[in-house]
């Protein structure tokens, strides 16, 4: 990591209607790639929602990009797809940051899981880790919560330092969410 920041690759999905739950429709997963509030590169990609295919597209997307940093928006996407963390960090080798920005209600997420997917063990196995390592780190606005994997606290707490200029919400996440929320409702709903 330099002095002020990295290339950030930060990743969000988009909106999906109610009803596309189960497998039932389909959402984008977009990756960005920042370096200084500038947007350097995009990666697009078309998952189901709840269909699995999240983790395997983040992945793809990150080879494509190239960042020296992964940055995630919590660790579930496209409904209840998980992200692992500790695998991510493992098969990229870059350093991973989830963010989560509000309250996660880990029982109701368990009855989720295990009521709708027959892995849901193993899903609620991967958020119950990620919400046990979360960590509060202060930004200008208020407290949030923060995993780290293969990067140490302080650097992580520098990096949010510089990111989060705006709001709470890391600038490269909020840029994800916009560009896959946009794409979402144009070519989705």
């Amino acid at each position: 990591m330099t002095k002020h920041c990295c290339i950030i690759e930060a990743y969000d999905d988009g909106f999906f209607p109610h009803e596309f739950k189960g497998g039932k429709g389909d959402t984008f997963i977009v990756g960005v790639k920042t370096s200084d509030f500038r947007v350097l590169d995009i990666a697009v990609s078309r998952v189901i929602v709840d269909g699995g295919e999240t983790y395997k597209r983040i992945v793809e997307m990150s080879r494509l990009l190239d960042g020296e940093l992964i940055m995630l928006d919590g660790v579930t996407y496209a409904g209840f797809d998980v992200v692992d963390p500790f695998l991510l960090y493992s098969e990229t080798g870059k350093p991973v940051v989830a963010v989560q920005l509000y309250p996660l209600n880990l029982e109701r997420v368990r009855l989720a899981l295990l009521k709708h997917f027959p892995d849901g063990e193993e899903r609620f196995r991967v958020v119950r880790n990620y919400y046990e390592s979360l960590i509060p780190v202060e930004t200008a606005w208020r407290i949030i919560q923060v995993m780290a994997v293969g990067i140490d606290l302080d650097s992580v707490v520098e990096v949010l330092r510089h990111v989060c200029i705006y709001s709470p919400e890391p600038e490269p996440l909020r840029i994800a969410d916009k560009i896959a929320s946009s794409l979402s409702k144009l070519f989705i709903t």
